[in-house]
């Protein structure tokens, strides 16, 4: 009689089952010991492992298989953890940064403010150190008072033209003036006419 399916399929169920069976501690201590000096041996070092360690030489080859698809995902895991620390030491180095920067734009402004600031009272003082002319650039004779306004001194004009009237005064005492009107002679110049 054939055998059905149904035999194969239990028949390669046992085979798989045997295959799978766990290794015992010598045999993973030996298999460990080859994966430490070479991960990827040849084949006729795993048949060998194998004959000796009492295995498939497909078992040998599928846990050497196995063993370096562990490793590398661990490998990986690892310098994502590491990749991980540096990000969130760089997350945290940026965080500072960030805030030192924002405290140096805050110092910033408060200099550019004391800045303006000083360069409106240099202009202030400049301004009221300045000789003031008149209309024909000639300059203005300035007053101070005690507060510290400036303007032109209208109470020195009055004390001089105060003083030219008492001299006036002294002058006409002193002189007989008939006439004040202006001649013209003969060269076209004005000049008065004094009499004595």
């Amino acid at each position: 009689m054939a055998p059905t399916n149904s035999d194969i399929w239990a028949q390669s169920i046992m085979c798989n089952d045997n295959m799978r069976r766990r290794f015992n501690d010598e045999q993973i201590k030996s298999l460990e010991n080859m994966f430490e000096t070479e991960s990827r041996p040849e084949l006729r070092t795993k048949q060998q492992l194998a004959k000796r360690l009492g295995l498939q030489p497909r078992q040998v080859a599928i846990w050497f298989q196995n063993k370096r698809a562990r490793s590398k995902s661990k490998q990986l895991e690892l310098e994502y953890r590491m990749l991980q620390i540096s990000y969130d030491n760089l997350g945290s180095k940026y965080e500072l940064l960030k805030k030192e920067h924002e405290s140096l734009l805050i110092q910033l402004q408060r200099l550019r403010k004391l800045m303006e600031k000083d360069e409106i009272e240099k202009d202030v003082i400049k301004s009221e150190t300045e000789v003031k002319q008149d209309d024909f650039g000639l300059p203005l004779a300035l007053c101070e008072d005690s507060r510290g306004i400036d303007y032109l001194g209208p109470e020195s004009d009055i004390l001089d033209m105060a003083q030219i009237a008492d001299g006036l005064s002294e002058i006409e005492n002193g002189y007989n003036f008939e006439s004040r009107t202006f001649l013209h002679d003969n060269t076209g110049c004005t000049s008065p006419l004094w009499e004595f």
